[in-house]
């Protein structure tokens, strides 16, 4: 067993042991949510069953992951993210990361314990996605894993006082009272794309969309806030090596059409080769999938 196993989701059922298994779980009764409230009217919520299999899977691409060479890489990756110098930090919990061959914007984020006495055990780690684009939110629940210590969380809310919007928030582990005490926050927001494919969309219901329609909706195979199906329009790409047999593409999508605000809401956005469905990216095409988003206080 290698330190990537612990961020894979276990089955309640030890018969269910599967090598695919890396869908997150629906909850259950018997995990059913405790629920609270801050002081500024932000519901929390505490749960079990939040985990970041599909996430690598999406970075590496799920066939790679599932391979021995794959498996192998991606415990050296959270190996080596573990013992970098901590780019947050407080006295008990750092959070590390190290990048890939060609890439400063791909990442893996590892959460360690601090202190000598610790030897930065890992505790969770995750892809990440670095970007500059920044997302005025406003936050309306919480959901904290209570499995990793309540580190880690999915965070709902809405982007602009217009749309809604959930992200899983890479900075939790440190700044988590701030999530908690402040409803409005700018948000580096970004993503991790789990499939792509060209989109051939021309009517819904029989009525015609415009040829720069743009959508998001929740994803319905993974039971999760941050997951969503998407169709966008390609802004821009470029080539990233995660190693010499896996590569993917750093690409910028336009998920909602706004004629006044060409930025109103694009995110940057890693897809992996293997989980592309077409091979020829052009800017300015429709693309649809399935994504998950991320996000940290700008």
């Amino acid at each position: 067993m290698g330190i990537f196993d612990f961020f894979k989701k276990k089955s309640k059922n030890s018969t269910e042991e599967k090598n695919d298994e890396l869908l997150i779980k629906p909850q259950t009764e018997e995990t059913k949510p405790n629920t609270s409230s801050s002081e500024i009217s932000i519901e929390i919520i505490s749960d079990d069953q939040g985990s970041h299999g599909d996430n690598f899977g999406g970075l590496l691409g799920f066939n790679y992951l599932n391979s021995d060479n794959g498996n192998q890489f991606i415990n050296e990756m959270i190996a080596l993210a573990a013992i970098q110098a901590p780019i947050l930090e407080n006295p008990i919990i750092k959070i590390n990361e190290v990048s890939f061959e060609n890439s400063n914007n791909v990442k893996i984020r590892a959460i360690t314990k601090n202190g000598n006495m610790s030897n930065g055990a890992v505790l969770s780690a995750y892809p990440y996605i670095k970007t500059d684009y920044i997302l005025p939110f406003e936050t309306k629940k919480i959901i904290e894993w209570s499995h990793v210590a309540n580190m880690e969380a999915e965070i709902q809310g809405g982007g602009r006082d217009t749309f809604g919007l959930s992200f899983f928030a890479t900075d939790y582990a440190i700044n988590k009272r701030k999530y908690k005490s402040e409803k409005k926050l700018n948000i580096k927001i970004s993503a991790v794309g789990l499939v792509l494919d060209k989109s051939d969309l021309t009517e819904i219901n029989g009525t015609s969309v415009s040829p720069d329609f743009c959508t998001y909706m929740p994803n319905q195979d993974i039971p999760r806030p941050t997951y969503f199906d998407f169709i966008g329009v390609l802004n821009s790409y470029k080539e990233c090596k995660i190693n010499n047999e896996n590569y993917g593409y750093l690409i910028n999508v336009k998920l909602i059409n706004q004629e006044e605000d060409p930025d109103f809401f694009t995110i940057d956005l890693f897809i992996n080769k293997e989980n592309m469905r077409f091979t020829d990216l052009t800017i300015g095409m429709k693309i649809t999938g399935a994504l998950w988003l991320q996000g940290e206080i700008a």
